[in-house]
Formats: structure tokens, C-alpha cells, sequence
């Protein structure tokens, strides 16, 4: 009973709102010639997504790292739809991911962190197309996202390559020194392209979920025997062993591209690539993720590869773009109804080359170094709101406050929050607008209440539980 007793001392439950979802009117649907075009020449596509597990946006070759670490999926960026400012929902891969498949918020959704399930109200992405016709299959490699917490739903096949190698649901990553092995990216690759290669005649959707470039970092030693290490530089050794395993995703995506080409899918599919968050390396004294919203944990890479049919050429959108917007814009550019739970909206327009009606804005919630088993510490949550200049950053209850102008320091390293009060004001209020139309308030501003997911304590296995003591996650 130890998660539900701490969420009612801690007083999650109490004080919610009622959650405002996005309903779209009519007059909200592109009816441009070029969005015409674009629905019509997605129609019967299939539908990919690929995601790497904390891949932050700054280190792809295409976002001008300096060491060329992703050189195939440069390739695969400059004849796709690329979107540099695209930001996750949560700065961990379960509340993250949660927002990709629902378009809620993790103040709505509540699946945080830990063993939190996904229980959003309302149909998935996944229960959408399959409602459509679509058969559907997702490969994970990350515990984090497991059937055990609710991340089956709408898919038919859901394999979880992490239990190949002894891994539990929510077991995490343990290092290699202890003598535990972590999933291998090959595997993921292998047990997809066999089921894409068995779907003959139908029209299909699939979601991969790569482990790389997450910690424990590096590559497979095939991988490291076969190519120069990406680290040409006197940097730490972590950082060198990162770059080293977001080569190695790179290769990866690269052999799943050449497979979708040999078997004539190539322009018959609908190719996403994103990651589910990012990943720090001490830059605001932030090593990994969880623990805060700044750029290098919540930035990521987001391309839309269309078939030529769409009409739609190759570009780089510099408009904000929160993934709980890609569900609902997936569901426009196939033309199937939306469920009536989302909160994101659609971006049709940013894929046909047009301006865009509303001004768009991203929200990063992260929850702080947990170690209760699931529940946040409402002290160490913090948001990060963003639009098309500025980030406002948000913690300890609201008494930390920060601000970016990401048009001068994209990095965010300079707060300007006592110079420029009046843009604090400004973003403040816009926030405490969208604060309103979630579920839970967030604890940054007066009243706040966390709101969780209800779970039963049979999902956290014992062995769950020493493995996610062992990493340091509970006390």
C-alpha cells in the first residue's frame, strides 16, 4: 500500500479541475488546395513512428552539432518535414510518451513517473487507427514503456524485446559494470522488420521504441569495432560514450530506412522520427533527465516524411511544436475523427508550407529527483513554458523563476528574469490560462495540486522494486 498511502498524505487527489480538452471546429480544418492535396495523397499510407530514448535535439548533425553523429538521418531530415522547435510534454519517457499516444498533458493524463499506468480517458493514437482498419504493433525497448502500465492499448501486437535480455516492466536501466545487460537496438530492429515484413496487403501502423541513446551509454561492441568512435575531443567520457550510442541509433534507423525501400514502403508510408525526451550532461547542474525542463532534456528532433503524392516539399519549421500536437495532426492529415480528450491541436498547415491562424506555445513538466516510488515531491516539479521567443521556467512552488530569450541564447544559459519582469508577467499569465484547463494545477502556482494516476501495488513486482532501488530510485 506504500504508493497509495504516500499519494493521500500528500494530498494528490484532492483539489483537481475539470480538464478542458481540444475539440476542433470545422473552420479549425485546412481546407487549402495544398492541405487537400496533402490528405489526398496520404490516403492509404501507413503510418511509422520511430523514437530514440533520450536523444536531445543538440547533438543530431543536423542540428549543427559539431561532431557528425547522425549522418543518415541528416539525409533522411533534408527530405522530410523537420521541426527545430519541437519539445516533450515530460522530461521522462513514461509521462512523455503518455502525452504522445493520448495529446494530453501530464497534469491530465497523470502517468508521471515510476509505476504510474497510463489510464488517460479517451481513445489513443493507436486505438484510433486500428478503429480505422489499421493493424497495429509497437516494439519497446525501454521498461518504462511496458503493456504492464497501459501503453497495449490499440495495439494488437505490443512486444517487449526488454524482457529478452531479463528485464522487467519499470526495471530500468542498471549499469554494466554490475554485470546487467541492457537491450541492444539490433534486437528492436530485427523483431520490427520481421512483423512490417509479414504485413503484406495491409495497411499498417507501428510505433518503435528504441533503448539508444540512453544510459548506460555507448554502442554495441560490433557497432564500436566496425566504426571510429563519433568523440574526437577531450570531453568527458559520458558524454563521448552518448555520442557514441546516438551513432549507433543513427546506423540503426538507417538499416529500418533501407528495409522500407526494398520492400516498396518507402512511398507508401507516413515516417515519424522524434525522441521521447532529451538528455543533460551538467549544462544547468542537471546530469540526465527527470529533474528538469531546461533545452538539452526536453528539445527533440521531430521529422514527418510524406510520400511525394502529398505534394509537400522538403523543409525546416522553426515554429514551436509540442508533441500533444502530433497526435491530433496524424489524425487530420489521415482524415479520421478525433477523440473528444485531446488537448493538443492540429499543425496541418506547418507540413503544406502555410502560416498557422493561432500562436503556438510547447509545456514541459518534469518531476523532480523521485525516490517515493511514483509520487512527486510538489517541491521539485517544474515546468517549462515556451512560445515562439521565450522560455519561462517555473520551480520550487513558483519561487524559482527563470527566463530565456532562446533568439539570443538558445542554450538558455542567460536568466533574464529580473531584467525584463514585464515578460515574465506576460508568459506568467499565459501559463496560469493553460494551467486552468488541466486536470491537476500545477504546484508552481498558489493552490496547486498533483493529480496521479490510480494504480494497484500488484504492478510493482518485487523485483521491480529491488531493481529500481538499485538504481537509486527508491529509498
Amino acid at each position: 500500500m506504500l504508493l497509495l498511502e504516500l499519494a493521500l498524505l500528500s494530498g494528490c487527489s484532492r483539489g483537481l479541475q475539470t480538464p478542458r480538452f481540444h475539440v476542433p471546429s470545422a473552420d479549425e480544418f485546412l481546407q487549402t488546395p495544398a492541405a487537400q492535396r496533402l490528405r489526398a495523397g496520404a490516403k492509404g499510407a501507413n503510418l511509422i513512428i520511430v523514437s530514440l530514448d533520450a536523444a536531445r535535439a543538440d547533438h543530431f548533425t543536423s542540428f549543427g552539432y559539431e561532431l557528425n553523429t547522425t549522418p543518415h538521418l541528416a539525409s533522411f531530415f533534408d527530405d522530410s518535414v523537420l521541426f527545430t522547435e519541437a519539445y516533450a510534454a515530460g522530461a521522462s519517457t513514461k509521462p512523455a510518451v503518455t502525452s504522445l499516444f493520448t495529446a494530453q498533458f501530464p497534469d491530465t493524463h497523470g502517468t508521471h513517473s515510476l509505476k504510474y499506468a497510463m489510464t488517460a480517458e479517451g481513445a489513443t493514437l493507436a486505438q484510433c487507427l486500428s478503429a480505422a482498419g489499421f493493424t497495429t504493433a509497437a516494439f519497446s525497448a525501454s521498461p518504462a514503456v511496458s503493456a504492464s502500465f497501459g501503453f497495449s492499448r490499440g495495439f494488437r501486437t505490443f512486444e517487449e524485446i526488454f524482457r529478452e535480455v531479463g528485464m522487467h516492466a519499470g526495471g530500468g536501466d542498471l549499469p554494466r559494470d554490475q554485470g546487467w545487460v541492457v537491450v541492444d537496438g539490433a534486437r528492436v530492429l530485427q523483431a520490427a522488420t520481421r512483423w512490417i515484413g509479414a504485413r503484406s496487403g495491409e495497411r499498417f501502423f507501428v510505433y518503435i521504441h528504441f533503448r539508444e541513446p540512453h544510459s548506460p551509454y555507448g554502442a554495441s561492441e560490433s557497432f564500436r569495432a566496425e566504426t571510429a568512435s563519433p568523440d574526437a575531443r577531450p570531453v568527458g567520457r559520458s558524454l563521448g560514450r552518448y555520442d557514441e550510442g546516438l551513432a549507433y541509433a543513427d546506423a540503426l534507423v538507417a538499416q529500418l530506412l533501407r528495409e522500407l525501400r526494398a520492400r516498396n514502403l518507402w512511398e507508401r508510408s507516413i515516417i515519424v522520427f522524434l525522441a521521447d525526451h532529451g538528455e543533460g550532461f551538467g549544462e544547468h547542474g542537471v546530469l540526465r533527465h527527470d529533474e528538469a525542463t531546461y533545452q538539452e532534456i526536453v528539445h527533440v528532433p521531430l521529422a514527418i516524411h510524406l510520400p511525394t503524392r502529398c505534394g509537400v516539399s522538403p523543409q525546416r519549421r522553426r515554429e514551436v511544436f509540442c508533441l500533444t500536437d502530433l497526435m491530433p495532426t496524424l489524425l487530420d492529415l489521415l482524415q479520421l475523427p478525433p477523440p473528444a480528450t485531446m488537448q493538443g491541436r492540429s499543425r496541418l498547415a506547418l507540413l503544406t508550407g502555410e502560416r498557422e491562424k493561432a500562436s503556438a506555445f510547447a509545456v514541459s513538466r518534469a518531476f523532480g529527483k523521485d525516490q517515493t516510488g511514483g509520487v512527486d515531491r510538489p517541491d521539485q516539479v517544474s515546468y517549462a513554458w515556451r512560445d515562439a521567443r521565450y522560455t519561462l521556467l517555473l520551480a520550487d512552488r513558483g519561487r524559482r523563476v527563470e527566463l530565456y530569450d532562446r533568439a539570443t541564447d538558445p542554450g538558455e544559459a542567460h536568466d533574464l528574469a529580473a531584467r525584463e519582469p514585464w515578460v515574465v508577467a506576460r508568459l506568467r499569465k499565459q501559463f496560469a490560462a493553460w494551467a486552468a484547463t488541466q486536470r491537476g494545477r500545477p504546484v508552481v502556482l498558489p493552490g496547486g495540486r498533483v493529480y496521479v494516476t490510480q494504480v494497484s501495488d500488484t504492478q510493482m513486482e518485487d523485483e521491480v522494486r529491488r531493481q529500481l532501488k538499485a538504481l537509486g530510485y527508491l529509498k
